[in-house]
């Protein structure tokens, strides 16, 4: 009798240690920040790219003709599949979807995009447990009362497999969007029907490790805007650039350029001639040149120039 046990207790821990070196996660805390950043670059490359389509009006990676949607159901404990974390929907709140929801938002103007870098911030796995949570921003500029529509060109923008959703709250005036990228990465932004930035995140959630972000894909030249916007702008048409780069879906890289240009001051300036800012406030301006979208943050001592050359181009 004791060999019996003997030989079901070798073979329940092999099959253990099968299990765990084989089987694929169910949690997002089985997978450490480093195994998740793959996966976190893929979602941020394609969160880019939706964002970049849906600004200049042109079509998705595969949801289009058919519209966002809020997932049909959650997992136990409110995880979708895949281990994203959806928003709660409120009953009949859901957006007009896609495209067709107020018209064509973006095929009479342009909006405007920028890729934010990667970054991590510590968070709690247990009451005992550090972890941390790596994520990377998308910012998109609107004008005032279209982050209804720019959501949902977003969302329907995105994968069809990311289920990738838009919901109204409060008669409205609180938007979320929410899609599940896979591999416990989740992509979401919320904002009010007024707001003209929007924030869009791809994240990992809390997890175990220290974060070892790695270094962006390598991108071409900076585009000549850059130098002749900072030039404009009372800068060195040579000053130093860097760069932040995702690879894009379907092939290529997008990248955002910095520069510092000249001392901050009051309202937008240096624009081509015929240009109209897609939003303007305290803290800089926004607009489009082409394909490329142009931002001037006014924020510190002197403007920060941000050109972003998309997915495509």
């Amino acid at each position: 009798m004791a060999g019996v046990v003997a030989f079901w207790a070798a073979v329940l821990a092999g099959l253990s240690w099968w299990s765990v070196r084989g089987d694929p996660a169910t949690v997002p805390e089985q997978r450490d920040v480093g195994q998740a950043m793959p996966a976190l670059r893929r979602a941020s490359g394609t969160l880019l790219a939706a964002a970049g389509s849906a600004a200049s009006g042109s079509g998705g990676l595969g949801n289009v003709g058919s519209g966002s949607a809020t997932p049909d159901s959650a997992a136990p404990n409110g995880t979708m599949s895949g281990g994203a974390t959806p928003h709660s929907a409120v009953p009949n709140g859901a957006s007009a979807l896609g495209a067709a929801s107020n018209g064509a938002a973006a095929g009479s103007e342009r909006w405007v995009v920028r890729l934010g870098e990667l970054r991590s911030e510590t968070c709690q796995l247990t009451p005992i447990r550090a972890g941390v949570n790596t994520f990377r921003e998308v910012f998109l500029y609107v004008p005032q009362g279209r982050a209804l529509d720019a959501f949902d060109q977003v969302a329907a923008a995105l994968p069809r497999e990311y289920r990738a959703g838009v919901v109204s709250a409060r008669v409205g005036t609180k938007l979320s969007l929410f899609a599940d990228a896979g591999d416990f990465i989740a992509i979401e932004a919320r904002a009010r029907m007024d707001d003209q930035v929007l924030t869009l995140s791809a994240r990992t959630g809390c997890r175990p490790g220290s974060p070892d972000p790695g270094s962006d894909p390598a991108a071409g030249a900076p585009p000549a805007t850059l130098a002749g916007t900072v030039a404009a702008l009372g800068g060195r048409a040579d000053a130093e650039v860097s760069t932040l780069a995702v690879a894009c879906p379907g092939g290529g890289t997008a990248a955002t350029y910095q520069a510092i240009a000249g001392p901050s001051g009051d309202g937008p300036r240096g624009l081509p001639d015929g240009t109209t800012p897609v939003w303007s406030g305290a803290d800089g301006w926004a607009y489009r040149q082409g394909p490329e979208s142009v931002v001037v943050a006014a924020g510190g001592e002197n403007l920060l120039v941000s050109v972003t050359r998309p997915c495509g181009q």
